[in-house]
């Protein structure tokens, strides 16, 4: 039997994270669909999905640079962006065309289309989230998690490669993080268009790549009740509306850690489960197309005169999208995924 270290190391695929990806993405399309007679709160904690999603993504993008070099020695910057590119712009730029068709078709005389059209060259370039105002209808907004993303892609790994030592690269971290946090409690402007999760992932993820911290955040993440408490801890705080967004940014980092630092968990049965966890595969799809899916949902609503759907609207959105990001995941994107493996290191 391995230790746990050896036995983190050779696990090339976190299964766990699949379901998480699923908790995520249902979390969100539960915010943008639930009934208005949900309360505020419980609508509201959807919108955290995001944030379950930044963590991971910093945790696995920070794992596989990390493993990329103490494997070859180097970390090829070229063939990660290759990849990435082939993973994400295929569905986005795709997604973003069939918005200008369905805009300029249906909302191009109205005040949302031609805003749309005017910050068309923000969620071209992934900057709607510093130049986009995400106040009243805005068609195309959730852009802004996809712009904080590609925004952390392109300047963590050449900072990773620079600083050369995981000491000088978790100085780096730790910097941001604290700047982050005082900024939170402080009330500043400025540092809130960095997302905290993704970094706190990061850090994870070097923190893990070491024995010696491995087994420090084995002792807290590594418990049989430490993802349960996590998720619990995180879940409370969320309800509770009180407890400040880093504090919740650690618990979703604290999540991610405990399900990947061991295999086995008490939540690993539920995070693998192949439904949920075939939504997670298929979750940035569902992300994508989730809106377009939601409106499609509320004019068949209304074509029928439903004017109170309750819960159904949630649920025919949760359903719809899936078929949708289903079909597109395997005639569309998985095209470009056979060529990333060209470039993997």
């Amino acid at each position: 039997m391995l230790k746990p270290f050896a036995a983190y190391l050779s696990n090339k695929r976190f299964e766990s994270l699949d379901g998480l990806r699923a908790i995520s993405i249902i979390a969100v399309i539960w915010h943008h669909t639930a009934p208005a007679s949900v309360h505020a709160i419980l609508a509201s904690i959807g919108a955290q999905g995001v944030q379950l999603f930044f963590a991971i993504s910093g945790f696995l993008i920070t794992s596989l640079l990390l493993r990329e070099r103490e494997r070859n020695g180097k970390i090829d910057l070229k063939a990660f962006y290759l990849r990435r590119s082939l993973r994400i712009f295929p569905l986005y730029y795709g997604t973003l065309a069939l918005y200008i068709i369905l805009v300029f078709l249906l909302e191009r005389h109205t005040a949302v289309g031609q805003a749309f059209f005017q910050n068309l060259i923000y969620f071209a370039t992934y900057t709607s989230n510093l130049f986009v105002a995400l106040d009243g209808r805005v068609i195309f907004y959730f852009a802004w998690s996809l712009a904080a993303e590609e925004q952390f892609y392109l300047v963590w790994p050449p900072l990773l490669l620079l600083a050369g030592t995981a000491r000088r690269a978790s100085l780096i971290l730790i910097v941001v993080i604290t700047a982050c946090i005082m900024s939170q409690l402080l009330g500043l402007q400025g540092l809130d268009v960095i997302q905290l999760p993704i970094v706190l992932g990061a850090l994870l993820a070097i923190g893990m790549h070491h024995e010696k911290t491995f087994m420090w955040l084995y002792a807290l993440l590594g418990q049989t009740w430490s993802a349960p408490l996590a998720f619990v801890a995180l879940l409370l705080g969320l309800l509770s509306n009180v407890v400040p967004g880093f504090v919740s940014s650690i618990l979703f980092a604290a999540l991610v850690g405990s399900c990947v630092i061991r295999e086995q968990h008490p939540l690993t049965g539920l995070l693998t489960f192949k439904p949920l966890a075939y939504l997670g595969t298929i979750s940035y799809g569902m992300y994508m197309l989730h809106m377009l899916c939601k409106n499609l949902v509320s004019k068949l609503l209304n074509a029928f005169h439903v004017t109170d759907a309750g819960i159904t609207v949630f649920l025919l959105t949760l359903l719809i999208t899936t078929a949708v990001a289903s079909v597109s995941f395997r005639y569309y994107e998985s095209w470009f995924l056979g060529w990333k493996t060209r470039f993997e290191r």
